[in-house]
């Protein structure tokens, strides 16, 4: 778990530029078919998602060796983040290139 605190910002600003250069795939059904299919590099859910949901998105991510990101805050506030007017449980995150979402996860002790 991230640290409330500077790090959830640098974060929420790393999301939102992933969004804006499309190199993620919105939504739980979508986001479980890219880990399954192995598109996914990282996937992010938000804190308080149902424990079956997470659990499934934890074991095929296990499965394919691909990392759980776990936004501190709730699937409202990440849908906000992403510039949706609607909540985002789960976000699959296509490409990591040029992006510094491990070094934040890294700095935040995730």
């Amino acid at each position: 778990m991230i640290e409330m605190s500077s790090t959830v910002l640098e974060l929420e600003n790393e999301i939102k530029s992933l969004v804006k250069s499309g190199k993620v795939i919105l939504g739980l059904r979508k986001s479980l078919k890219a880990i399954k299919l192995g598109k996914a590099r990282a996937v992010m859910v938000a804190s308080k998602i149902p424990k079956e949901l997470d659990d499934d998105i934890r074991y095929y991510a296990k499965l394919g060796n691909i990392p759980v990101i776990t936004y501190p805050k709730t699937s409202v506030d990440l849908g906000l983040v992403c510039g949706k007017p609607f909540p985002v449980s789960v976000i699959a995150i296509t490409d990591l290139s040029g992006s510094k979402l491990i070094d934040i996860l890294q700095q935040g002790g995730s």
